[in-house]
């Protein structure tokens, strides 16, 4: 999302080859930030928005998304949601991943997903639902069993191919600790204001920056226009409602912070590339298809 890095987080676990938590959506863990590592994430509950490089889009329970080292990365559930688990996390270095691959040359199919990591990757529900029991139990295991959980989850992952790349770029260069703390600010500020008016006045009020100053900041951080990101969120938490939901589309509309339907309408067509309606009715589909696959099992 952002040439200025966002907050850094400092991922430590000398004792074990990989760092595994569990939390949930009102954790301090929930943030705009990145770290050294990778980062295997399930979200186990909630609707909300991903944030992931310069990419925005909606997730759903169930969801398995891979970061790759400096990606900046947040999920950010919708509604107030603040008791049990929402997300089961795992941590792993690039130095002992690839350290293992040297050793034993059957996990250099792990290489391609990981490559592709740097941009962040989505799997598929079905990719997912095939590790969600390990995901389960990893937190109860100790030693060579939980590595062996652990390395079953990357193979499954590696071995279905079924994933999509997010982030239109990777983010490995180096940290601006001042400027990553004024980008956290304000991309929560938006985050937590975005389906109300917001002028461009106000947000760069937050910082108290003159507009001008704001607009041209923002862009060199993000890379988008102050206006663009605000509609990119818009278009997202629209999207979740239809996905989600059966209310009527002019409601999501304005509950999205649009003005008017029209205008709605057609940055919904530029970004996604259909319509509402059709967005909605490629899910019904989708719904119906998958429901039919299982029946057939």
């Amino acid at each position: 999302m952002s040439a200025i890095k966002p907050e850094y987080e400092a991922v430590y676990e000398a004792q074990n080859s990989f760092r595994y938590l569990a939390h949930g959506a009102d954790s301090s863990l929930v943030r705009w930030h990145y770290h050294n590592e990778y980062e295997l994430h399930l979200i186990l509950t909630t609707h909300g928005n991903a944030f992931i490089g310069d990419y925005v889009g909606p997730f759903t329970p169930g969801s398995v998304f891979l970061c790759g080292p400096y990606l900046p990365h947040n999920w950010v559930s919708l509604g107030d949601f603040q008791t049990g688990i929402r997300d089961r996390v795992i941590n792993f270095s690039d130095e002992r991943i690839q350290s293992l691959i040297q050793i034993l040359p059957e996990m250099k199919s792990l290489q391609t997903m990981l490559a592709d990591s740097r941009y962040g990757i989505e799997f598929s529900k079905e990719a997912s639902a095939r590790v969600m029991d390990d995901f389960a139990t990893i937190a109860g295991l100790k030693g060579p069993a939980r590595v062996l959980s652990f390395l079953n989850i990357m193979s499954e992952l590696a071995q279905s191919q079924d994933y999509w790349p997010l982030s239109s770029r990777s983010f490995e260069e180096e940290s601006d600790s001042l400027m990553e703390g004024r980008v956290n600010t304000v991309v929560n500020y938006i985050i937590h204001n975005c389906t109300r008016e917001l002028s461009l006045e106000e947000v760069a009020g937050v910082l108290g920056l003159a507009p001008t100053f704001f607009s041209r900041w923002f862009k060199k951080a993000t890379g988008y226009r102050y206006i663009d990101f605000l509609t990119r969120l818009r278009i997202s938490r629209a999207c979740e409602h239809l996905e989600v939901t059966d209310r009527p589309i002019t409601e999501i509309c304005f509950d999205a912070g649009f003005a008017n339907v029209a205008n709605f309408n057609r940055h919904f067509l530029k970004i996604k590339g259909m319509t509402p309606r059709q967005y909605r009715e490629s899910i019904e589909i989708r719904g119906r298809t998958m429901q039919k696959v299982v029946l057939q099992r």
